[in-house]
């Protein structure tokens, strides 16, 4: 226990080095490299390495994925998406871990993305359970990604697909060598409204359009999908990045995705907290990387779940979160100063468990 310790905290001082020293070891795309890329490069490589497939999920709802083959290597990484996202946004991502060697996994969320939506307005952020989302992840981890065999596994998750993961990793504790989750979605930053009256407002919402015998409505001050300016975002630094996200999602407008429900909310404030009592429970190698000017989800309730784990002997990398600080939700898009080190961090503890 004290070895594992040591090591996690002399991890977690190496990557906070490298985090200083803007160390690029990866030789990862910079966002002055992004114009050429997003032109020429990617369409080229997505079309070459890209390969779409559907599964059903649960209730038949049909699950859309894409699954970049690396034919030189057996190591692969499955990636665990956030709320709102689609496959498509990550395509720089699944490029980068490509080129380091790893198969690449990528699939939509039941109700986003091209997956299938399950309300009359699309836009509508829903799900009918949250057990869901993991129950589609195990059959996508064993029907699609075991079917060709990897010799080492990984997750890879950001935001929801954090919570995602950390329900996932309690019940199915031998499915990944190692696991990191970028900003997972813990809890979720209300400002200055209560949990408890956020709760009961959704709770009360949902009631009346269950007696009422209508669906879902979206969550107070939410609505349909609409492309925000950059000035207005909270996800990233990164004015290219984020102009490529809102451009895919304009070519592409089966994938967008307005504002929560009334029911997601209320649901996804239990799912939160019950990841963080998952903590105690998951054995698998585990880095949190935590952005450290977050204002979409809760970095306390992320310390919390380290504070789980290190109880229960089987701490999380470090024993506590590495923070990138400055850094917005979003560290798979940020700017090159946040993430570099962030997947500098990834790359190196896949590496360190294999």
């Amino acid at each position: 226990m004290l070895v594992r310790a040591l090591m996690g905290l002399l991890f977690l001082f190496s990557l906070t080095g490298s985090a200083q020293a803007m160390d690029n070891p990866y030789r990862l795309l910079t966002s002055a490299e992004l114009p050429a890329f997003f032109t020429s490069t990617l369409p080229a490589f997505w079309q070459q390495h890209a390969q779409p497939g559907e599964f059903s999920g649960v209730d038949g709802v049909p699950i859309r994925y894409v699954a970049l083959r690396n034919p030189a290597s057996h190591r692969a990484i499955l990636l665990v998406n956030g709320r709102l996202e689609s496959y498509i946004k990550y395509q720089e991502l699944a490029f980068n871990l490509f080129q380091q060697g790893y198969s690449v996994y990528l699939y939509d969320h039941r109700g986003q993305g091209f997956s299938g939506r399950m309300l009359s307005d699309p836009h509508k952020g829903y799900v009918q359970h949250f057990a869901d989302y993991v129950t589609d992840l195990k059959t996508f981890h064993d029907q699609v990604v075991l079917a060709d065999q990897p010799n080492q596994l990984y997750l890879l998750s950001h935001s929801m697909g954090g919570a995602i993961a950390a329900h996932y990793l309690q019940q199915y504790p031998q499915d990944f060598k190692a696991a990191v989750l970028a900003s997972p979605m813990f809890g979720i930053e209300l400002g200055a409204l209560p949990t408890w009256l956020a709760r009961f407002i959704t709770w009360l919402m949902e009631w009346t359009t269950q007696l009422l015998g209508i669906e879902s409505p979206y969550a107070p001050s939410q609505g349909p999908y609409e492309a925000r300016p950059f000035v207005d975002n909270e996800l990233t630094h990164d004015a290219t990045r984020y102009g490529q996200f809102r451009a895919v999602y304009q070519s592409y407008p089966e994938v967008q995705l307005g504002g929560p429900t009334t029911s997601w909310i209320h649901q996804a404030l239990d799912f939160a907290e019950q990841a963080v009592v998952a903590g105690s429970h998951i054995q698998t190698p585990l880095l949190i990387l935590q952005s450290g000017a977050d204002t979409v989800v809760r970095n306390d309730q992320q310390e919390l779940f380290c504070q789980q784990m290190s109880t229960a002997n089987h701490p999380c990398a470090g024993e506590r979160p590495l923070i990138i600080t400055g850094a917005r939700h979003e560290l798979f898009n940020e700017s090159d100063e946040y993430r570099i080190p962030a997947l500098n961090a990834a790359l190196d503890f896949f590496k360190q468990n294999p």
